[in-house]
């Protein structure tokens, strides 16, 4: 059985949540309230936990990130896969402006995102960054991937695109130490 952490709180989040709460493969656990830049946030929660997935953010991910590793370190835990959803622009890839709703110092909120993937990195535990281009709440048509590395159109992307990415990193491994911005459509479309 696989057990499964889900930290923060997103229709996405209840997507992915509600699909592994139907199999009898996986055990689902989330912590979706809380002062996650706080180790006692994540405390007695990461015993046994395969996949850590963080919906957290906007704001102030890396200190959640530090306070998650910080426990995850000292508590010997061995995660086989952390799976963090950051946004796409972290690495000027994107052709065109996103909107961060949320967010008023652009420039600050991409360095957090930036600084919570090192964290992640540098950890060497398996890893899949998923950079979002701007979320909407109904899907338009299949979502994709974009390698990093790779021009990103301004474009939308779904809460169930996302979830459909994450749970296909999750059941079938996918996306193992790669960072792939999601999208939908390329399209100045809003919600």
């Amino acid at each position: 059985m696989k057990n499964i952490l889900l930290l923060g709180k997103t229709q996405a989040e209840q997507m992915v949540f509600n699909y592994f709460n139907s199999k009898n493969e996986f055990k689902v656990h989330e912590i979706t309230t809380g002062d996650f830049t706080q180790e006692q946030t994540y405390r007695g929660h990461l015993k046994d936990v395969d996949v850590i997935v963080s919906f957290l953010g906007p704001l102030d991910v890396d200190l959640d990130m530090e306070a998650l590793f910080s426990v995850i370190y000292s508590g010997r835990l061995n995660p086989t896969r952390i799976i963090f959803l950051s946004a796409a622009g972290i690495d000027k890839e994107v052709d065109g402006e996103l909107d961060y709703p949320g967010v008023d110092d652009v420039s600050e909120f991409l360095k957090q995102q930036q600084y919570a993937i090192k964290v992640i990195d540098e950890s060497e535990i398996p890893y899949t960054i998923f950079r979002l281009v701007n979320v909407v709440n109904t899907k338009h048509n299949d979502g994709h991937t974009i390698e990093e590395g790779q021009p990103v159109p301004v474009g939308n992307v779904s809460h169930e695109t996302i979830a459909h990415f994450v749970i296909d990193a999750i059941v079938n491994g996918s996306f193992k130490n790669q960072s792939q911005a999601l999208i939908e459509e390329r399209s100045e479309r809003k919600e």
